[in-house]
């Protein structure tokens, strides 16, 4: 499976590199390194260059990923390239869809807090029509090898698709999952009870993998699946901050969460709840567009 690192010779530029390969050393991705020039004329290349190139910036810009790419790791499948675009995400847009691409990973902003999230234009435009998930890596991202996928589990219907996918993903690459609730003082009801039912439907729900499945990769994904080691955690605070403390990170977690219930099916739309846990989270998040079919994208 492909994914988009957008990147630039920066500290957000290097964040989003550092996560990439961490994800793609975790789920097996290949990389596409993309860089993107601010220009109206269609243009892209792939790095190295054939025979000689007369435009100085795209010389500077093949340079840049020269550098992106020493840094990727061997055994990594990583190629660079230079895309133009009206908008550094209308150019990673154009790149998602001529690559075919699964994920986009950006960094955030340069004036956010160190190890903390804040969208920067790149990421905030990625957010709001996205059609493929979007990971955001917080400002100096420290690389960590993933340990743990923890899914936001909400108290109303459409959680289960989002724990689907993270069932696949956890049992794909051998990790643990975690369900995190995050509620209010006021929910006064059985949170663990309304998680762990989110939990079996979703289970309940890929059943029919295994028999659909012609292929012995997806039967063998599958089987891992069933195995997932899952766990639930609750932050019950009035204050999301201290909910997400409540719960507790370590490193090499990663949070998925779904997007908005307002926004077009497929594709992303960081909603408020999204929005706020982003402020005060300090881990890795991947934003999943609503209505995103993991059995059929996220294991190609």
């Amino acid at each position: 499976m492909r994914c988009i690192v957008g990147y630039e010779a920066t500290p957000q530029g290097l964040d989003s590199l550092n996560l990439g390969i961490e994800m793609a050393k975790t789920f097996g991705y290949d990389l596409e390194i993309v860089l993107v020039l601010r220009r109206h004329d269609v243009f892209s290349a792939e790095y190295p260059p054939i025979g000689g190139v007369a435009d100085i910036l795209v010389t500077q810009a093949f340079k840049w990923l020269e550098g992106a790419l020493a840094r990727v790791p061997e055994g990594i499948n990583a190629r660079g390239h230079v895309f133009s675009g009206t908008s550094t995400a209308d150019g990673l847009l154009r790149a998602r869809e001529e690559l075919g691409a699964r994920i986009i990973v950006v960094g955030g902003a340069s004036s956010s807090p160190l190890k903390r999230h804040k969208l920067g234009t790149v990421a905030h435009d990625l957010l709001f029509g996205c059609p493929v998930p979007v990971a955001l890596a917080p400002r100096g991202y420290t690389p960590h090898p993933v340990a743990r996928i923890n899914c936001a589990v909400g108290t109303r219907p459409g959680s289960g698709s989002l724990v689907s996918e993270g069932l696949l993903l956890a049992g794909a690459a051998d990790l643990p999952l975690r369900l995190v609730a995050l509620v209010g003082e006021e929910d006064n009801g059985d949170v663990l009870a309304r998680t762990q039912s989110v939990l079996d439907e979703a289970r309940a729900g890929l059943n029919d993998v295994a028999e659909a499945a012609a292929a012995s990769d997806m039967d063998a994904a599958e089987a891992r699946r069933q195995q997932v080691e899952v766990d639930i955690a609750i932050g019950k605070s009035s204050d999301v901050n201290h909910a997400i403390e409540n719960v507790g990170w370590d490193d090499g977690d990663i949070l998925f969460v779904g997007s908005s219930r307002i926004e077009q099916k497929s594709s992303v739309f960081a909603g408020s709840v999204a929005m706020r846990i982003l402020r005060f989270l300090t881990v890795p998040l991947v934003v999943v567009p609503r209505g995103y079919d993991a059995r059929k994208r996220w294991l190609k």
